[in-house]
């Protein structure tokens, strides 16, 4: 991706080499709510910007960002973004215009649409097989099935798990899953996500809780956002483990 800053007119162009590139960065650009570019200069924090993005061979959509955070980078600044009102029918125009920006065969049609046309039954086998930006629209799927089935791709990253996780629609089947995965439950982050998920069945959480980091175990002793239950048992762990029970 190339990237053209015209701060005087508050405007960026994002130039993509194709239209598969240009899915991909708005897939995680949803997912995020945002987006990241290193830049040659230093952006204002809260500055508004009109962005226009293009992809052959007639791929042209615009949106506004704002800069909401920026810090030296190497040769320049990172710079990130967060969408601005981005709403359904924004969402819309996007799937639209990837669509019409797209071939008319069919082995190259945007992955967007061709997911779209599939039921809850077909999802769930694509979710097991997904290439990565496949797996970035399925983890906005609307069915808790279909984040089932990414929890089975052999290739699934962590940090798609913990997306899957703080999806709203998230289960205590989808929590049961991923406890029950060694390899993920040593990722702290993913660890404390799941004990602290309402989904997890209690007994599951405070299973788990031993296994917690120190600063982790304090947190949720001392919050409030935690179940009762689990915090009066994430307390007793640290006081054990600290040598004050």
């Amino acid at each position: 991706m190339q990237t053209t800053l015209q701060e005087q007119s508050a405007s960026i162009v994002l130039d993509f080499a194709n239209l598969a590139e240009a899915e991909k960065f708005f897939a995680e650009a949803e997912m995020q709510s945002g987006f990241f570019l290193e830049l040659d200069r230093e952006l204002k924090q809260f500055q508004r910007f009109a962005v226009t993005a293009n992809a052959r061979p007639r791929f042209r959509f615009r949106f506004e960002a704002e800069v909401v955070q920026v810090f030296p980078a190497a040769g320049g600044y990172g710079s990130a973004f967060q969408l601005c009102d981005w709403t359904a029918t924004k969402d819309r125009e996007l799937d639209r215009k990837l669509r019409s920006g797209g071939e008319e065969d069919e082995s190259v049609v945007s992955p967007v649409f061709r997911i779209k046309k599939m039921d809850v039954s077909e999802r769930f086998r694509l979710a097991t097989k997904a290439s990565r930006p496949e797996r970035q629209i399925l983890l906005r799927d609307g069915s808790p099935q279909v984040l089932l089935g990414l929890l089975v791709h052999p290739r699934i990253e962590d940090r798609e798990v913990k997306a899957i996780i703080d999806s709203p629609i998230a289960t205590a089947a989808i929590m049961k899953r991923v406890a029950a995965n060694r390899k993920w439950m040593a990722n702290p982050e993913i660890l404390l996500a799941v004990v602290r998920s309402p989904k997890t069945p209690p007994p599951i959480a405070i299973k788990l809780l031993p296994i917690l980091r120190t600063p982790d175990l304090r947190v949720l002793a001392r919050g409030s956002a935690a179940r009762e239950n689990v915090r009066k048992a994430a307390l007793r762990v640290y006081l054990q483990r600290t040598g004050r029970g």
